[in-house]
């Protein structure tokens, strides 16, 4: 049974998200030998490493016919931004999904003359992770974090520098975030934590178990939060460094916009094509781990940000986030260079639960039928809705209340079950996703059926769990 209102409601979230929603020259491969000595004597060599994150917009939010705000012209900006830019070694790129992956790959052959290699494990979320890199890959881990909605991305790679993880993620933003509990945040999370700052303090610890020690670490991309708040500090306090502080670049002026990186509106392209529409914060970083000896050196900071004047589609920008980047300069022995070419990286996914012994097909359709009816967008009367829900009556007017403020966006949900297993003749824990377009928008979530007079309804636990707004717990879904 899950834990009564943990999180603010899911159905909320997603209307949430609907409505205000995320041969080169440079680099170590072949990259500058400042000694001029590639020695196997124990000497080290200067071996430069450059990262690039972007927060590309998947474009769920922006109006229709838009084409998600002109999304096959943004990525055509920015991959072009990466050329100009000498072909950055390691590049993430934040509410990615399948659709920009293929975006992407359907125009890598002509960005620095086909040397980039796209990293995606094909994912179905709408809201993931995806890497692009001129080096030798290793492997690639992705983890999904606290909360239904959020994942991390770890590349390795093989350079001149060693072993890298390039570590990539889009954290808890307002529509989603919310405070923790020792079920939804269990350790390393506190109780005191928002789930935003859970999250990075799971990364932290993943990194620490899996990364090589010889590893040179980058941990990026859109945290939304600000350099002084709690999820930033965890990376302080772990010893991480943030690249734009330490290359000398002043903090984001949110009168001029200069070294923000957020603020343009994520649901009108005017934003993006309008030169004029700058930033005001900055939420998205690249921190370098403490684990090797490396200097940061420029290019670190904002990454093209100037309003491009010849964009195609009229943009001036590629996404509602300006880019960051970061470069840096590691000692390097022989050993550390020796050692990427024999490292591994099990290839692992937290994406789907383990499928549970099979049940009964009766009680596998009754429960789906009941699932499908409440929450899916399919069935629209009301008092069916209601017939596929426990304590259906004591919940009424909380239901219309709330299917009357989201059946716009109730409308165009699916539903999907993931995993049923039985707990006794009358209970079931079920698995769930809520998808929007097809894609899942927020995925495996935990719930619950009971038996009740021979039909299989969802608990009132799971629909409260799922429609209730806000940090109070409603009167009807008390008790």
């Amino acid at each position: 049974m899950i834990p009564l209102m943990r999180r603010r409601g899911w159905i909320g979230f997603v209307s949430a998200v609907v409505l205000f929603v995320a041969a080169c020259t440079s680099g170590s491969s072949g990259g500058d030998d400042s000694s001029g000595d590639d020695s196997t004597d124990g000497s080290t060599t200067a071996e430069t490493v450059s990262f690039v994150s972007q927060n590309i917009l998947h474009g769920i939010t922006c109006p229709a016919g838009s084409d998600r705000c002109e999304l096959p012209s943004r990525v055509e900006l920015f991959l072009s931004q990466l050329d100009d830019a000498g072909c950055p070694d390691l590049v993430s790129m934040q509410e990615a999904n399948q659709e920009i992956a293929d975006l992407v790959a359907d125009q890598l052959d002509e960005v620095c003359d086909g040397a980039y290699q796209l990293v995606y494990d094909d994912d179905p979320g709408i809201d993931r992770e995806l890497v692009l890199t001129t080096q030798e890959v290793i492997g690639a881990r992705r983890e999904r974090l606290a909360g239904p909605l959020r994942s991390v991305y770890i590349v390795r790679v093989s350079t001149d520098a060693g072993i890298v993880d390039f570590v990539t993620t889009h954290l808890a933003s307002s529509s989603d975030n919310g405070p923790c509990d020792e079920e939804s945040c269990p350790p390393p999370c506190s109780v005191d934590d928002t789930l935003n700052t859970c999250q990075i303090r799971e990364i932290i610890e993943l990194v620490d178990e899996i990364a090589d020690p010889d590893a040179i670490v980058m941990v990026g991309g859109d945290l939304n939060a600000l350099i002084d708040e709690p999820t930033n500090l965890a990376l302080v306090d772990a010893g991480y460094t943030d690249t734009h502080l330490a290359a000398g670049n002043p903090e984001c002026d949110p009168d001029t916009g200069s070294e923000c990186t957020a603020g343009r509106a994520d649901y009108l392209l005017d934003d993006m094509t309008n030169p004029a529409n700058l930033e005001v914060e900055r939420i998205d970083f690249l921190w370098l781990g403490a684990s090797r000896d490396c200097d940061v050196i420029a290019p670190t900071g904002i990454f093209n940000n100037e309003p491009a004047s010849d964009g195609p589609a009229g943009l001036a920008y590629p996404s509602d986030h300006a880019a960051v980047q970061a470069t840096v300069s590691c000692e390097t022995t022989q050993a550390q260079r020796d050692a990427a070419t024999t490292a591994t990286l099990a290839t692992t996914t937290t994406t789907a639960p383990e499928s549970s012994a099979p049940i009964d097909p009766e009680i596998t359709a009754g429960i789906t039928t009941a699932y499908e009816n409440l929450l899916g967008g399919t069935v629209t009367d009301i008092e069916t809705k209601l017939g596929s829900l426990e304590d259906a009556e004591a919940l009424r007017a909380f239901f219309l209340e709330s299917y009357e403020a989201n059946k716009a966006i109730a409308s165009r949900i699916t539903l999907r079950i993931d995993n049923i297993t039985v707990v006794d003749p009358t209970h079931a824990d079920v698995t769930y996703s809520l998808l929007l377009e097809g894609a899942p928008v927020l995925d495996h979530l935990d719930g619950s059926a009971v038996l009740v007079d021979g039909r299989w309804l969802v608990t009132k636990a799971t629909y409260c769990d799922v429609s209730a707004q806000g940090d109070e717990i409603p009167e009807p879904c008390q008790g």
